[in-house]
């Protein structure tokens, strides 16, 4: 971590992997979040960390803030426009959830129960937002099993998504305790200190990507 970067977090209560969304090589956040999507910048780093209770893919888990967690530590590669994300990453879209090729099953741990049976597209896909008529500023929601109508607004007011290609991602599931000297919040800029600390940390003991 050099002086330049600048590590945030903020507190999850959710980690459905949907946002963020770690599949396909990239970790994204294009839902959720609109403020941090709109004010961070590429080369910053992001964190999510646990809330007393976190709804997982498939249950709840509970944490204490001295226990707080380590769900995802992320840098941001990209910020770019929901039409660019549209046009750009087609394997973050979410799989027609009335199509034939779907099943209850997943072979390679997307983060869901159903996907596609060639597990190309999963159902977990958070590219939901498809421009129409080529705008860049009206979108039409795809159907998915994660966000309705009543969240596009909110959704499309980050305006940005961020793309991250150095990633860790462990999922509440296997959050990972690290030593830092605050609790996480909403929204939190680390010291240059402890953020480097978090960053070294992990970089030292894990390895980019999904993390099992």
């Amino acid at each position: 971590m050099d002086a330049k970067e600048i590590l945030y977090g903020y507190k999850m209560t959710h980690d459905s992997g949907f946002a963020p969304n770690p599949y396909h090589g990239v970790l994204t956040l294009a839902t959720c979040k609109p403020l941090i999507r709109k004010c961070a910048k590429e080369g910053y780093w992001i964190s999510g960390w646990t809330s007393n209770d976190v709804q997982g893919k498939e249950k709840m888990y509970h944490f204490k803030d001295a226990s707080q967690k380590l769900i995802y530590l992320a840098k941001i590669s990209k910020v770019i426009s929901f039409k660019e994300y549209w046009e750009n990453y087609p394997q973050k879209r979410p799989a027609e959830l009335n199509s034939d090729k779907v099943e209850k099953t997943c072979h390679k741990g997307c983060g869901n129960t159903v996907v596609t049976k060639d597990n190309e597209i999963s159902l977990c896909g958070d590219n939901i937002y498809k421009p129409i008529n080529d705008s860049a500023t009206d979108f039409e929601q795809i159907k998915n099993i994660h966000h309705g109508p009543e969240c596009k607004e909110h959704d499309l007011s980050g305006k940005n998504v961020l793309v991250c290609e150095v990633f860790y991602y462990f999922g509440v599931e296997n959050a990972i305790s690290v030593k830092k000297n605050d609790v996480v919040h909403r929204w939190k800029k680390f010291s240059s200190d402890d953020g480097k600390k978090i960053i070294d940390f992990v970089a030292k003991n894990y390895s980019k990507g999904i993390n099992k």
